[in-house]
């Protein structure tokens, strides 16, 4: 297992500038699962049609139609840890139908990016981060860039959820001062967004003790073992721990900003992999969304998939909203370089909204048979 980057894929050392820079920010999910096992990158065997053990493209679609001879393009994402549509795509043939095959190489270790994977050439995709954490890449020399939206925060489906102990005398956030809150990382959406609303209320933030817990579940459970005082919950364990009577929320992320985009996630690739790979990067945005309509209108089915994958029940896993428009929003891209400004993340004019993504890639529409599409496990 490699001790540089991601449980079960060979890590190789980065250059020690994107190391330092790109340490202290991860993606915004619940944090990596033990690991999946030790041993080095997962096989590929190499058909006749294929020179570096991934399908060649076609006219037809990313590497020929799920029907045709062709072998399909692998394509490799980080093995998911959250709530998440690329699970819910995958399972549900989306995928497929565009010729890639996903391949799940593993869960991110601690302090390990996807930017530094994708660097190494361990990796294809990203699809668990926020537009400020392609920035900070983009600013440590790794050249991404974000092709299609993920979730986007929602009133009734709340992006960060900020629980304390059902007998807790904390009211409010204001009161994280002086107590220990819990992350799941150090990135925009964990201790990032607690910054940002102490400031806007007068009050410093550096007073905050900020506890990395990047385990699952593992910041629900220090609350109710009174080890932290406030967690930063995302789905699905924001759902279990308030259900279970344990825990209850002061404030979510909703109301703090009251915009969709304050939650807008991204999902794509390096330069050099759309260049090349235009193709398969035109089948992933169809493919996810799809999902993303999908979970919207099929939420208990989509919450069965993602447990089925994260080994969870169901029942009480609490989850994303998605946008369900085709494209990047620029407003909402804003919206997160305000907060990543008015934080210090980075200064203003050192990297520009419009360098983190691209909105060249339209989805096609939907089928239409996706709104009765059913799934059983």
């Amino acid at each position: 297992m490699s001790k540089n980057g991601i449980c079960g894929v060979r890590g190789r050392r980065l250059a020690g500038l994107v190391v330092c820079l790109l340490f202290v920010l991860a993606a915004c999910a619940p944090g990596a699962r033990a690991p999946a096992g030790d041993g080095g990158a997962a096989d590929k065997t190499t058909p006749a049609a294929q020179t570096d053990g991934r399908a060649v493209e076609t006219e037809t679609g990313a590497a020929g139609s799920a029907a045709g001879d062709k072998a399909p393009f692998t394509l490799r994402v980080v093995t998911q840890t959250g709530f998440n549509e690329t699970n819910v795509a995958d399972e549900l043939g989306f995928f497929r139908e565009e010729g890639i095959e996903i391949e799940y190489i593993g869960v991110l270790a601690k302090g390990v990016t996807e930017f530094q994977l994708i660097e190494q050439g361990e990796l294809d995709a990203f699809t668990t981060v926020h537009p400020p954490t392609v920035a900070q890449a983009r600013l440590a020399g790794i050249l991404a860039k974000a092709v299609a939206p993920g979730m986007v925060d929602n009133e009734e489906y709340p992006h960060v959820r900020y629980l304390v102990g059902a007998d807790s005398p904390i009211q409010s956030l204001e009161e994280a001062v002086g107590k220990k809150v819990s992350i799941t990382s150090i990135a925009p959406c964990n201790d990032g967004y607690v910054k940002y609303y102490l400031q806007s209320k007068g009050l410093d933030p550096e007073q905050v003790e900020f506890v990395v817990l990047n385990t699952p579940g593992q910041q629900e459970q220090a609350l109710s073992q009174g080890l932290v005082d406030i967690t930063t919950s995302h789905p699905p364990f924001a759902g279990p721990a308030v259900a279970s009577g344990e825990a209850r929320e002061i404030l979510n992320t909703w109301e703090i900003f009251q915009s969709p985009g304050a939650g807008l996630s991204t999902r794509g690739f390096s330069e050099a992999f759309i260049a090349e790979h235009p193709d398969v990067v035109q089948g992933f945005v169809n493919a996810m969304y799809r999902a993303r309509l999908w979970i919207n209108d099929h939420f208990d089915e989509a919450k069965a998939i993602v447990a089925k994958y994260l080994e969870l029940a169901p029942e009480d896993l609490s989850s994303f909203y998605y946008d369900s428009s085709k494209n990047i929003t620029p407003a909402y891209v804003d919206k997160w370089f305000e907060i990543s400004e008015t934080i210090g993340l980075w200064n203003p004019d050192d990297v520009q909204p419009e360098d983190v993504y691209t909105n060249d890639f339209v989805p096609k529409d939907a089928p239409a048979s996706d709104a009765t599409l059913t799934w059983e496990n």
